[in-house]
């Protein structure tokens, strides 16, 4: 029976609000970036570099300088994941879980993507972004969102993070709502969960 949700997701294709309602549907815990302050608590690491190991673009002196603290970092992450995983009922936001966790027949990994052209908008509304140069200032979000996301997980587990295989279920939130989707997830869920 699985007892975790993953969601990885594109900047822009609607995953913090669709993991809020998958959570609150099924009455389970939402985490995410409290995962951080976790893992940096009991890995003696500075937050704001492991945070921004996780939202922002490595260079290549950070991979050289963080390398070894990444891998101490992981380690405390995998093992913070691992307990809330093995208290259950969690829907787990981002943060890699869904390659930690990789093989745990507890997990359902749930990836969600949308084409560039609607996330774009879709984050200048979020972030009240206006005009030509809103728009401009939306589309870098996006690209350097797209291009951390891929560096960390090719440089934090050897991973793409794109990869179909590594998730039950990959959504393209492109012609869809934030509604339609969560309900996909949950009824994709009831029908491999158990």
């Amino acid at each position: 029976m699985k007892t975790a949700i993953t969601i990885s997701r594109q900047m822009g294709s609607g995953g913090r609000r669709i993991a809020e309602i998958v959570a609150e549907r099924l009455e389970w815990r939402l985490v995410g970036k409290e995962l951080i302050t976790e893992a940096a608590r009991k890995s003696g690491t500075d937050e704001r570099k492991i945070e921004r190991v996780f939202e922002q673009r490595l260079s290549l002196q950070d991979r050289i300088t963080f390398r070894e603290r990444s891998e101490k970092y992981i380690d405390s992450m995998s093992h913070v994941i691992r307990e809330v995983v093995g208290e259950g009922r969690v829907v787990i936001l981002g943060r890699g879980a869904h390659i930690i966790m990789q093989g745990d027949s507890r997990i359902f990994r749930v990836h969600l993507v949308a084409e560039l052209e609607v996330r774009i908008p879709r984050i200048a509304e979020q972030y009240k972004l206006k005009g030509k140069a809103g728009g401009h200032e939306a589309r870098r979000m996006v690209i350097n969102s797209d291009y951390a996301r891929t560096a960390y997980h090719n440089y934090l587990f050897e991973a793409d993070w794109n990869d179909p295989l590594l998730h039950d279920l990959v959504i393209n939130t492109t012609s869809i709502s934030i509604e339609q989707a969560a309900d996909t997830v949950l009824e994709a869920f009831r029908i491999m969960g158990t």
